[in-house]
């Protein structure tokens, strides 16, 4: 960080899921005068209880200390704001909500490659898709998503579930979709899909029913590419940019799959990019709005 310094570089610039106050007193201590903390979660993602416990001890004392270290405070959502900041810090005019943005020129609906998908996957074009993005960690909730799948193949034998993502539940998931005998119609593309726009050209549904979320960017790019998209109740209401995002509990796995259904029935593409950009998720504004803070700064 002195490096840093040295080099010029004289604002500094943190995102995390929770308040890890160690690398903050470090810039501090190396001499950052300009130190931002961006917030992206709103819990702990781990499951280890000791570990969990420790992370949440380090929080709780470092969102005591954010006032004294921190000088600038910037927040995904709402909801991710008010888990890393305390009130002091949200309510100052160092405090900004910048929701997370897309390229939305990138969010073109091709039946063409959506099609081509299909094909290498030998799946039929009639076929039900229902897609999920997201690492294999407990936060995103797989068991869940697989016992919403089953329910969906209840009433839809013609179904299938792609699961984009990788990390230290896939082998459990896969064990999971293994006893369940449903094999051949969940595909694990695991994460490093260099394509992942192509490849959600080809789904009908995303799902997405996390126990808890920052901001998720796939509710925004989903509705960007026309695709409708069910989120758990959990997660902060902002995503809900367009009549294509559905807000559920996560307790009952056959109303999920009725609402995938009843969306697959009606699916019908809609462009809501310009509604999306007009809520301020088109990443050229917000480059605009971080360069805006980095010069307000200086």
């Amino acid at each position: 960080m002195k490096c840093l310094l040295s080099e010029g570089k004289d604002i500094i610039h943190f995102h995390q899921s929770y308040v890890n106050i160690i690398p903050i007193l470090i810039a501090k201590l190396a001499g950052f005068k300009t130190i931002i903390l961006h917030a992206h979660s709103s819990s702990i993602d781990d499951n280890r209880k000791i570990v969990r416990f420790l992370k949440t001890g380090l929080h709780k004392v470092g969102r005591i200390l954010l006032p004294y270290s921190v000088d600038t405070y910037i927040g995904c959502s709402t909801k991710a704001s008010e888990w890393m900041f305390p009130r002091i810090c949200i309510d100052s005019d160092s405090y900004y909500l910048l929701h997370n943005a897309i390229d939305l020129d990138l969010y073109d609906r091709n039946i063409n490659l959506g099609l081509e998908v299909r094909q290498k996957f030998n799946i039929p074009k009639d076929a039900l898709i229902v897609g999920h993005i997201g690492r294999f960690t407990p936060v995103k909730n797989h068991p869940f998503i697989i016992d919403i799948f089953k329910e969906v193949l209840k009433q839809n034998p013609n179904s299938y579930l792609f699961l984009l993502g990788d990390g230290v539940e896939r082998h459990k998931i896969e064990s999971l979709v293994k006893s369940a005998a449903i094999s051949d119609k969940v595909i694990f593309m695991g994460g490093y899909v260099n394509n992942t726009v192509d490849v959600m050209q080809a789904i009908d549904i995303m799902i997405l029913p996390s126990l808890f979320e920052g901001l998720p960017l796939i509710a925004i790019e989903s509705q960007a590419l026309g695709i409708p998209i069910l989120v758990s109740d959990t997660i902060t209401q902002e995503v809900m940019l367009t009549d294509l995002c559905v807000s559920l509990p996560i307790d009952n796995s056959k109303k999920w799959a009725q609402e995938i259904l009843f969306r697959f029935k009606k699916n019908k593409f809609i462009d809501c990019r310009n509604e999306i950009k007009a809520l301020g998720y088109d990443s050229r504004d917000a480059i605009k709005k971080i360069e805006k803070i980095y010069k307000e700064k200086k």
